[in-house]
């Protein structure tokens, strides 16, 4: 995460630290295409610009289906969606009947799912969003705390979040969340993760367990880096759990991550499984 914060203040635009990472991985890209070595569903290393490690790890479909009980003619939205690294594994669960929503404030990538997941399965649709963030979209026009998402009342069975709110700011997470509750059905439920902040998490940040020292309290958050706050937040857990029960969401559990030095966590972030009251 330090390398992070470096890269993120030697190269303050995302746009620049993105054509760093595709010019860098340009040389296996050209190998892996001349082979005939990458699946046409998964993009070049080089727009791999969200999460760690390989494109097809951290893909939570076991998790949906078991956690959320997430069936194949399900209608889903997927809130900052990436490159489609969940969208991908669910075009081989989701039926006919079924129906993906993704999108995202990275055109890149939305470019990358419309041409290649949606040219191969139409019910996946992909849009790009002009939403403000200093971590990916520092010249968007929209403010996260005003963007209204582009669906219908009660039109989704299901909701998920993976890495949104942990570079997310209370205001903008609470309109989010306001917006999540929306657009759920009654009895829909929602997978969100973050970075929540309790006395024990609090308790490892301060003994140096945690993998993100984020050491710099501002009220009800704490981020990693005060120059660009979204790089990583922390969120209190109380105001949280007021912003769900304020909009109707009823948490159904938490999976608490390992991301601050707990032991035999199955997440790395925390998971919070709600239901649309």
């Amino acid at each position: 995460m330090k390398l992070t914060v470096l890269a993120k203040r030697a190269f303050p635009k995302f746009k620049t630290r993105l054509a760093i990472r595709r010019a860098a991985f340009f040389p296996l890209d050209i190998y892996d295409f001349l082979a005939g070595r990458r699946d046409p569903l998964v993009p070049p290393r080089g727009l791999w610009f969200v999460g760690g490690g390989h494109f097809q790890e951290n893909q939570f479909l076991e998790s949906f289906i078991q956690l959320c009980d997430l069936q194949p003619h399900h209608r889903v939205l997927d809130v900052g969606c990436g490159i489609g690294k969940q969208a991908v594994p669910l075009t081989k669960y989701l039926d006919s009947k079924g129906s993906y929503e993704g999108f995202d404030i990275v055109d890149e990538g939305i470019q990358w799912c419309q041409r290649e997941i949606t040219s191969r399965h139409p019910n996946f649709r992909f849009r790009h969003v002009d939403v403000f963030n200093q971590h990916y979209n520092p010249e968007g026009k929209i403010l996260p705390s005003d963007w209204r998402f582009p669906y219908a009342d009660a039109e989704f069975d299901f909701v998920w979040l993976i890495s949104v709110f942990t570079h997310m700011l209370p205001k903008a997470v609470l309109n989010y969340i306001s917006e999540i509750s929306r657009v759920l059905k009654p009895g829909g439920k929602a997978f969100i993760s973050f970075f929540l902040l309790n006395d024990e998490s609090r308790r490892l940040i301060a003994g140096g367990k945690s993998t993100i020292a984020m050491t710099h309290e501002r009220g009800e958050y704490s981020v990693l880096d005060p120059e660009f706050p979204e790089t990583a937040i922390g969120l209190s857990e109380s105001f949280v759990r007021k912003c769900y029960s304020d909009f109707g969401l009823d948490i159904s559990a938490i999976h608490y991550g390992s991301w601050c030095g707990r032991n035999d966590a199955k997440f790395y972030q925390d998971i919070v499984l709600s239901v649309r009251r």
